[in-house]
């Protein structure tokens, strides 16, 4: 490889991918990858590239797997990974473009998915297609495209158990900037059970909702105390409450409450400890008479890797010389797929893409053309650097 964006990838040309990736509706829920996996898959055979689909873990949602490069044992293996889901564009009378349409203007896409992350998407077809064209890859390019990253589905854990490498990236929105930690997170449903009466005899009741309310105080004080844990690259330790939901009737005494809460935890904190802690700020409540149940329904683990690691001093070197990336440590506060290549695959890698992490679930979502088009390019570089037989750890 030349280690620059071939002459037949133009801006306009990343540009109207992007778009069609974006026209093509994979919200999740409900989880509707399958439309786009194909055209994935059809786009990266018509250019010579071997892919393959592959209907696990959900046959009705499948996934696609790309290698290229001669397969030499002596050169690397590098895994470019993202996923085909986005989230619903919520009310669209708020859009001013339809979110599924791919509109491209003023250098940027718009539309649901455009930085998170169909740019990586984006960035990995055309730098695959680059790399088959260039027959130069000694080691193993791997592009992998999967389902349910947005609701936590093992679509990335599932596809890694057949993949041997040697590096990964998670093509998430960073702007081209290396993150090589993120936050992990899980969300906990607690749920409190009094007893119902009528609203005029309140003291016949157990008003759960008062029992919530009433414990504000505890939880206010756990929240400031795990404030304390930090990380050097993405911050503190969080615990949001989000949602709240009780009662039946304006002048019934609410027999049930439930909180919804949102935790972000670092590397160092193991999430068994969090539900013991989650469990002792309720148990008040329990001394006073209430039910209290609490569960953990969603994962996402905290994943790190060393900021000096091969893969993320190739990717800040050529993302500096191609975009004048600032060469900092850096890390995402947000979850990633990153866990399960360093958690589940013990294979390091970090988190780096085209779009722009603020953008992430907006309305009016864009990604930026000159940011898609420059990350093809260190792409090209980073392979030609990673996936080679003279490979040179730094």
């Amino acid at each position: 490889m030349t280690g620059e964006v071939p002459p037949e990838t133009s801006k306009e040309e990343a540009a109207d991918l992007l778009a069609k990736l974006v026209s093509i509706d994979t919200r999740n829920p409900p989880g509707r990858e399958k439309p786009l996996a194909e055209f994935i898959y059809e786009w990266l055979e018509s250019r010579e590239i071997d892919a393959e689909i592959v209907d696990r873990p959900d046959p009705d949602r499948p996934q696609v797997v790309a290698e290229i490069g001669a397969g030499d044992p002596d050169a690397g293996k590098l895994v470019l990974n993202g996923h085909m889901d986005v989230v619903p564009p919520g009310d669209r009378d708020r859009w001013s473009v339809d979110p599924f349409n791919g509109v491209v203007a003023d250098g940027r896409v718009y539309g649901r998915g455009t930085s998170d992350m169909k740019a990586g998407l984006a960035a990995a077809m055309l730098a695959g297609r680059a790399a088959e064209s260039s027959g130069a890859v000694d080691g193993k390019l791997i592009l992998t495209f999967v389902m349910g990253e947005e609701t936590a589905e093992p679509g990335t854990k599932t596809l890694l158990e057949g993949i041997d490498a040697d590096y990964g990236v998670v093509l998430e929105p960073t702007e081209l900037h290396v993150h090589t930690v993120a936050k992990g997170l899980a969300w906990y449903a607690v749920e409190i059970g009094g007893k119902s009466s009528h609203a005029s005899k309140p003291e016949l009741g157990k008003n759960a909702l008062d029992a919530l309310f009433g414990n504000e105080a505890r939880l206010s004080a756990y929240r400031h105390r795990i404030a304390e844990r930090t990380h050097p690259l993405i911050g503190e330790s969080l615990c949001t409450p989000t949602m709240v939901s009780a009662g039946t009737k304006e002048n019934v005494i609410p027999e049930s409450a439930e909180l919804r809460m949102d935790r972000r935890f670092l590397p160092s904190e193991d999430v068994d400890d969090l539900d013991e802690e989650i469990d002792g700020v309720f148990d008040p409540l329990r001394e006073e008479g209430f039910d209290v149940s609490i569960n953990r329904v969603r994962t996402y683990e905290a994943a790190e890797i060393d900021p000096d690691e091969h893969v993320a001093t190739v990717f800040r070197k050529h993302a500096n010389d191609v975009a004048g990336v600032d060469t900092a440590p850096a890390g995402k506060n947000a979850a990633t797929d990153q866990r399960n290549f360093v958690n589940d695959a013990g294979i390091p890698a970090i988190i780096w893409g085209p779009g722009t992490s603020a953008q992430s679930h907006t309305t009016d979502e864009w990604a930026r053309v000159d940011l898609l088009h420059d990350s093809v390019d260190v792409l090209c570089r980073a392979v030609e650097d990673l996936c080679s037989v003279s490979v040179e750890e730094t």
